[in-house]
């Protein structure tokens, strides 16, 4: 009688062991990218770092640059959602609110500088992790545009204004961190998270001002 095979190993499953290296490449990717750079990530390094086999990258990403944009978008994704969660655990005027995802987004993104390296300066020259990064700033762009509508009592038919500024904030901030992170804003972090609040927040109370241009 032939017994089949359960793909257990050890008490794991095989999908166990496949999200177990996905994560090690991960990882690693992310040592590798956010202390030496892009350039500096191969299969090989990246495989050996991880210990993981050459064979089990391939089953996990494409290639490099696969890896590179999936690192950067789970970042992003991991930072929006603990923005998300601050703006609605926020009790209080739509500054506030605004106030305390601007935090939440920014200490997410730096408590680690790798990933701060990952996602404001390893991005550019890369095309898929650019197209990764515009995925993320887009994303951030519907948050701002849905926390909007529920602060600002906006009427239908403004989505121009409100998409324009959500953008403008998304991508202002972006290059304003990228200069802070290159040592060009002489401020600490808390002094730029408080720029970033009050530029987003002037963007925001104007609004309806610019909503009414745009008619």
């Amino acid at each position: 009688m032939t017994r089949a095979f359960s793909g257990t190993y050890r008490g794991t499953s095989t999908a166990e062991r496949r999200e177990d290296r996905r994560r090690r490449l991960l990882d690693a990717a992310l040592d590798i990218v956010g202390t030496q750079g892009l350039s500096a990530l191969t299969v090989r390094g990246l495989c050996e770092q991880a210990r993981v086999g050459p064979r089990f990258f391939y089953e996990a990403f494409p290639d490099l640059d696969a890896l590179a944009a999936a690192l950067l978008l789970e970042i992003q994704e991991s930072a929006l959602e603990r923005a998300r969660t601050a703006v609605a655990d926020t009790v209080g005027d739509p500054a506030d609110k605004i106030r305390a995802g601007v935090a939440a987004l920014i200490v997410e993104l730096t408590d680690d500088p790798r990933r701060a390296k990952v996602v404001f300066a390893q991005a550019y020259g890369n095309e898929s992790m650019m197209r990764s990064r515009f995925t993320g700033m887009r994303r951030v762009a519907d948050v701002i545009i849905e926390q909007t509508r529920l602060v600002l009592d906006l009427p239908e038919g403004h989505d121009t204004a409100v998409t324009t500024t959500s953008q403008l904030i998304t991508g202002g901030a972006a290059e304003l961190v990228l200069v802070w992170l290159d040592g060009g804003l002489d401020v600490d972090r808390d002094g730029l998270i408080d720029l970033l609040a009050d530029f987003a927040i002037a963007m925001v109370a104007r609004l309806p001002e610019v909503a009414q241009r745009l008619r």
